[in-house]
């Protein structure tokens, strides 16, 4: 039996140790720190609990696509519980809100009476949203491997798509709120994601809610990982924890063991990397060996950049009612800095849901502030001086705490910060690219990219990662895993 090593015990690298058990390997995963999940995890301070990952999960509707590979790998089954929002988010502005209902009709009803003259745009909004419902996520097969009839195929098995990407696939968040003459409208389509972002990717966000899709698995992102991490080990995979690799050992076209921060190797008849990229093409291996599409992401920043984010969590104290509403909430504030960026809008979200994760007396509010590479590039700077880079996330956690309690004055004295967390966390913590916690977005004008499940030059070494694609998340790590498995057994 064929022995496959496996680097990195995130999402991917567990869907990939999961597949290729199931179709025969013997494998062992290494994961370099003391859980697996990768970004996918939570962690408890001070009493609290912050849920480090899932905001939503697609893949929930039961008989997608998407579903059956959760279910196969254990994230989901039939007895999972859901916590599904009522909103996908809210702008709170001026004494009004506004929502993006997981009920269209009762959205657009909202949205028509707030602003009836940009009655026409609305329509084509939510219209949009509609036929964006039948968005489907490659499950069978990668991108990469489809051949020109196989890709048609897939596009048209959700031809309501073509609409909406005739509609709005060439414009930005930013262009599709100047659509509107509505101030309250303009915000709310403009305002919650990067303004670089492209309209599409809200349209479609929103469709996974009203469709049905997008849900929160109640335990919440450490368990869900967890739970993989035990359908594979009942396969029979080896799970190795605070095991680093450094490097992938290379003999002609062949990969023929890797070596551990400790010196000491392991060999393998196959090798999957699950790790970040940027650490597999680089650290683990030359660069030579990255599919050309990847590199062309990496080295393209205006047409594919990365997005991270700055985090604060506070714990509330006490059960009493706070007077924030449930889900994600966005509302004008003073401007304050935030990296290079000068925010005027916070958003924030209350985690109440799980009460096996936040019972009354320990809810978690989180706000999380999209940061680009700019930002990055002044976070990395700042690292270098600790003291300094303590005392501006400090600075910023202090500031949006003093915003919530404007907002919502019933925070007064109860709020107690758990944490920050900066681009650069994520980076040591996962070797996340630029502190990504998502891959590449395309910008307009810039075509849809996919890189194959295979170092380039190398006959036995396979690439499981949300990075192969654009737009990644759970939903990207979790097919790649199968698909770098399929590529493997294909060889």
């Amino acid at each position: 039996m064929n022995k496959v090593i496996i680097i990195g015990g995130g999402i991917a690298g567990l869907s990939a140790g999961i597949y290729a058990q199931q179709n025969g390997f013997r494998t062992e995963i290494y994961e370099k720190n003391p859980e697996v999940g990768g970004e996918c995890t939570g962690w408890n301070r001070k009493g609290y609990h912050i849920d480090n990952c899932i905001h939503w999960l697609t893949g929930c509707r039961k008989g997608d696509g998407l579903w059956e590979i959760w279910k196969n790998v254990g994230a989901l089954d039939e007895s999972t519980k859901f916590y599904r929002e009522p909103y996908f988010y809210m702008l709170d502005m001026e004494g009004r809100q506004l929502h993006f209902w997981i009920d269209l009709e009762k959205a657009r009803k909202e949205f028509l009476v707030l602003a009836p003259d940009d009655g026409v745009e609305i329509h084509k909004f939510f219209d949009s949203v509609k036929l964006a419902e039948s968005l489907k996520i490659p499950c069978e097969k990668s991108p990469a491997d489809m051949n020109f009839i196989e890709f048609i195929k897939f596009g048209m098995s959700m031809p309501q798509m073509g609409r909406v990407m005739k509609e709005y696939g060439k414009e930005t968040v930013v262009e599709l709120a100047q659509r509107f003459k509505n101030p309250f409208l303009r915000k709310m389509m403009g305002g919650y994601y990067n303004e670089k972002f492209m309209a599409v990717t809200l349209i479609s966000s929103y469709a996974f809610f009203t469709g049905e899709t997008a849900a929160i698995p109640m335990g919440g992102s450490k368990e869900m990982a967890q739970r993989m991490a035990k359908v594979y080990q009942a396969l029979g995979g080896k799970l190795h924890q605070n095991m680093p690799v450094t490097g992938i050992n290379i003999e002609g076209k062949k990969a023929v063991s890797v070596t551990f921060n400790d010196g000491s190797q392991a060999a393998g008849d196959y090798i999957i990397s699950a790790a970040d990229t940027s650490v597999t093409f680089g650290s683990l291996l030359d660069k030579k060996y990255m599919d050309k599409k990847l590199k062309k992401m990496y080295g393209c920043k205006e047409g594919y950049p990365v997005t991270s984010s700055f985090q604060a969590a506070f714990g509330i104290l006490g059960a009493e009612d706070c007077g924030v509403p449930g889900g994600s909430v966005m509302f004008p504030c003073d401007s304050f800095e935030v990296g290079r960026q000068k925010l005027t809008f916070q958003a924030i979200r209350l985690y109440d849901y799980d009460e096996s994760l936040f019972p009354k007396e320990k809810r978690v509010i989180q706000c999380n502030i999209l940061q680009d590479e700019r930002d990055y590039e002044y976070w990395k700077e700042l690292y270098e001086d600790s003291d300094r880079y303590e005392a501006e996330k400090q600075r910023i956690a202090d500031t949006v705490m003093k915003q919530i309690i404007l907002k919502f004055p019933a925070l007064e004295g109860r709020l107690v910060l758990l944490g920050t967390y900066s681009p650069i966390t994520f980076e040591r913590w996962c070797g996340a690219y630029k502190g990504a916690y998502m891959s590449f977005f395309g910008q307009k004008g810039y075509k849809s990219l996919y890189a194959k499940n295979k170092a380039a030059g190398l006959d036995n070494v396979f690439i499981a990662s949300q990075w192969l694609q654009l737009n990644g998340g759970l939903p990207l790590a979790v097919t790649s895993g199968k698909f770098a498995a399929q590529a493997m057994r294909k060889r």
